[in-house]
């Protein structure tokens, strides 16, 4: 009788403990952890950086720009790209629909120029990508490439405070 008692409380007590469990997993909301502005940078050059700004808006729409700044002052050298379109986030899936897309003009050996002097593109195209949150992180999750492609790897955003571009 010592044995079933011992291994009814056993039992109760295993029940409570894989149910506590359960709870504590409840999967997290992405859709308000996108909201707000995001940047990523990678060194272009010793002199310049590329640095990717993405906006997501309560209302699914994003904004993006993608600059050269000085390495040194972070001083704006100028624009290779600016957009906006739609967006969701279902899950880890964030799909972008880019409709409205201004970049360099064909004509210049530049990689960028002014905001004036960017051209609007008609072409709009949509991503859809894995992503991931960290505290004030947002990582694009590469889905990997062969071995002839050029592709990049995961792309990691961190959070920063609104800039007007």
């Amino acid at each position: 009788m010592r044995n079933f008692t011992s291994i009814l409380l056993l039992s109760i007590f295993g029940a409570f403990l894989f149910s506590s469990c359960q709870e504590d997993e409840k999967p997290i909301d992405n859709s308000t952890l996108v909201l707000g502005y995001w940047q990523t940078s990678i060194a272009s050059d010793e002199n310049m950086l590329f640095v990717s700004y993405y906006t997501f808006l309560e209302n699914g729409i994003f904004h993006s720009a993608s600059v050269y700044l000085d390495a040194d002052s972070k001083d704006l050298a100028g624009y290779s790209s600016r957009s906006s379109g739609e967006y969701t986030l279902l899950d880890d899936q964030l799909t972008t629909h880019t409709t409205i897309v201004y970049g360099v003009p064909e004509s210049s050996d530049a990689p960028y120029v002014q905001n004036t002097e960017l051209v609007q593109k008609t072409d709009s195209y949509s991503f859809e990508r894995k992503v991931k949150f960290t505290e004030d992180k947002m990582i694009w999750i590469s889905p990997g490439c062969g071995p002839l492609e050029n592709c990049i790897g995961d792309q990691v955003f961190e959070r920063y405070i609104s800039l007007d571009f």
